[in-house]
């Protein structure tokens, strides 16, 4: 566990003077870089790793990050061993955004225990967000290489009909191994995979969007949206199906449906922008400036972005308007649009 003091802030930087009391400080707990008030609210409250665990949990499932990264710290604490509660603390900072930080907590159980099968599958969609794609291949192939051997299958991931996976199985390697397919443009092993991954949890709007997101990459639009769909009525919070849905409502000239799935997980002003911005792109130059103005006018604070983009959209109009000759249009360069949300390839986390 040494590699641990060097994740984070030391907790000596982070208590400052909230008590003139000197206490000796953990290296382990240097990795919490959380809110430091919340160490003197919970350091009594685990007095075991079980226990410790229990609270970390909870915290996790209410949203209480802080409290749960101090709770897990506390379980490897008491038992350096537990490799499961540095896992937690790599997939806390992953969902941060704190990649760094993510990626020396599973390598630092990857370091003690190789074939740790949560820290592979992490680390390899780690590696995946990071498009990092030879190394997530590698974690996640042999993520489902252990998953195979515990099944009893001598399977190899070069034949993936000859994959097995039951309740057991990490739903997100196999998902996670669909979308590198995807990346791939290997739409039909991609598909394999997101079968199996249903196999695993056949209502996973997970993977739904997986699938939805493979198939409008592959041109199949219609199929793409009754997998988006289907995913909503899994889980009508997942944002990432919200705004790959409302990328393909818009790419298919739906904009007024694009805006209501947009505005599902964002703001009006946002949602207009983006559906501004997506017009843009496609050359929908009169509904682009449409949305664009709407953004502003709904939105004083989100005023600079969609009035980058409104700048953008009224420089090819004046680059294509009649009788501008070549010399004169040149020095206007083609616009870089500017967009908050859209585009979103399909997740393979969480």
């Amino acid at each position: 566990m040494n590699r641990i003091a060097v994740l984070l802030i030391p907790l000596a930087l982070l208590s400052g003077c909230q008590s003139m009391k000197s206490e000796p400080v953990s290296t382990n707990r240097s990795i919490y870089n959380g809110n430091n008030s919340l160490l003197y609210e919970v350091k009594n409250q685990s007095a075991s790793t079980a226990q410790a665990m229990q609270i970390a949990a909870g915290a996790y499932q209410a949203g209480e990050l802080d409290q749960a990264l101090y709770q897990y710290l506390r379980a490897i604490e008491m038992d350096p061993a537990r490799y499961e509660a540095l896992v937690w603390v790599g997939r806390i900072h992953r969902e941060r955004g704190n990649e760094r930080l993510a990626e020396m907590a599973f390598s630092d159980v990857l370091s003690s225990d190789p074939d740790n099968p949560d820290a592979l599958a992490e680390m390899g969609l780690l590696a995946l967000a990071m498009h990092q794609q030879n190394e997530a291949t590698q974690m996640l192939n042999k993520a489902a290489l252990l998953d195979q051997k515990r099944q009893g299958s001598a399977a190899s991931m070069a034949a993936t009909a000859n994959l097995k996976v039951d309740a057991q199985s990490p739903l997100k390697v196999y998902n996670g191994l669909g979308v590198l397919a995807d990346l791939r443009n290997d739409f039909t092993s991609a598909e394999a995979y997101y079968r199996l991954a249903l196999k695993i949890v056949p209502r996973s709007a997970q993977v739904q969007n997986s699938i939805g997101y493979s198939n409008y990459l592959a041109g199949n639009w219609e199929q793409a949206e009754s997998a988006y769909k289907l995913g909503i009525v899994y889980d009508s919070k997942y944002k990432s199906l919200w705004r790959n849905y409302g990328l393909l409502l818009a790419r298919k000239g739906q904009y007024e449906q694009a805006l209501s799935a947009f505005e599902q997980v964002e703001s009006r002003a946002e949602a207009s922008n983006d559906v501004g911005y997506i017009c843009l792109i496609e050359g929908q130059l009169e509904g682009a400036e449409q949305f664009l103005r709407s953004a502003i006018e709904l939105s004083p604070s989100y005023y600079t972005t969609a009035w980058d983009n409104l700048n953008r959209v009224q420089q090819i109009k004046r680059i294509r308007q009649p009788g501008l000759t070549q010399v004169e249009a040149a020095p206007t360069p083609t616009p870089t649009p500017v967009v908050t949300a859209v585009a979103v390839a399909a997740p393979p986390v969480r």
